[in-house]
């Protein structure tokens, strides 16, 4: 049975073009793969890991085939090999970058191997070449096509909700981001005020909103240089955070890039409230781990029903975290130039 399938190319170390046009090349060449049309080539700057980085082409490739996602994985990390490629450092520079996007419906994965890629969604520099040549390609978790998608992220402005894991965690996580990049963050929803008793009936709980001066923003854009670890100074969280609907902002919502250590009231899908400002972009899908259990089954990843765009993260160190959460608030806004009139480069 045929699937489509979208893959991702990426390089910003050596002839970046001539590598990008070997290695799609080499896909275009595998027995599996059938009608392989290509984007544009992008250029995009470097999202997260070490300074001093060059830029990336970009571009990705939807094909036909009937070979499974981890076959085709496979024919990519030998391509990779072949090109030069040397894994030494999470998020350094590559001669030659591949992935696959998407795989027909699957929805799973095993080790060192998870389709739908879990932080696609957020990345402009893959939906915007996407759009190229597969606009009409649906994630099968939420059933979004990828346009509707792209356009989904590029409205509002980058925002993030964490679910699942500890509660505690997602705290410390927004205490990280805060304090160490200055983005405003919203606390776990508190409990409901205690009912206070006047005689025998229970008296009136107090619904006062927090005075816009108690919400927190420094309203600094996340841009590349966000996730070098540069201290910016302490950040305040929002102590009365958890309100609901489109309080969850405030009025700084606009300023800049915002996390919620909860998932916010959603509007429905048809609704234009999905481009407020006070909506999270992505909700953020979070998965404790150990080395004997990365990948959690897929219903663990993906509940069944979502009907929103996800984000998904495994935590092993909050550090890495950290910056995962800073390179996808980034990558919703990074600049992506097309530097080839169309597909025609490889």
């Amino acid at each position: 049975m045929k699937s489509q399938c979208l893959i991702s190319f990426g390089s910003n170390l050596g002839d970046r073009h001539a590598l990008v046009a070997d290695a799609a090349k080499a896909v275009a060449r595998l027995p599996a793969v059938a009608g392989l049309q290509a984007s544009r080539l992008f250029e995009t700057p470097p999202i997260g890991g070490p300074t001093g980085q060059e830029p990336f082409l970009n571009a990705v490739a939807a094909f036909d085939t009937e070979a499974s996602a981890r076959e085709i994985l496979d024919c990519l990390q030998t391509i990779e090999i072949d090109l030069g490629r040397k894994r030494r450092q999470r998020w350094g520079a590559r001669a030659i970058d591949l992935d696959v996007v998407l795989h027909g419906e699957l929805v799973g994965g095993g080790t060192g191997l998870i389709v739908p890629h879990p932080r696609y969604t957020a990345r402009q520099f893959v939906l915007q070449p996407a759009c190229d040549v597969a606009s009409h390609y649906r994630d099968p978790r939420f059933g979004w096509t990828l346009e509707r998608l792209a356009n989904h992220i590029d409205q509002g402005t980058p925002s993030l909700a964490l679910v699942g894991g500890d509660q505690a965690i997602r705290d410390e996580l927004c205490a990280r981001l805060a304090t160490q990049f200055g983005i405003t963050t919203f606390a776990a929803r508190p409990f409901p005020e205690r009912m206070k008793v006047v005689g025998n009936a229970p008296a009136r709980v107090s619904q006062d909103r927090p005075a816009p001066s108690k919400v927190a923003s420094l309203g600094r854009a996340v841009g590349p240089a966000a996730v070098t670890g540069e201290k910016v100074g302490p950040q305040v969280q929002n102590p009365e955070s958890g309100l609901a609907g489109s309080d969850i902002c405030g009025v700084k919502a606009e300023s800049g890039p915002w996390v919620s250590a909860f998932l916010p009231p959603l509007p429905h899908l048809a609704s234009p409230e999905t481009n407020s400002v006070s909506v999270p972009r992505l909700v953020v899908r979070l998965q404790s781990t150990t080395e004997k259990a990365r990948w959690p089954a897929p219903h663990q990843m993906w509940p069944a029903g979502w009907r929103w765009p996800e984000y998904r993260l495994e935590i092993d160190d909050l550090d890495w975290a950290v910056s995962e959460l800073v390179s996808a608030l980034s990558s919703m806004r990074c600049p992506v130039e097309p530097v080839t009139a169309d597909g025609a480069w490889w």
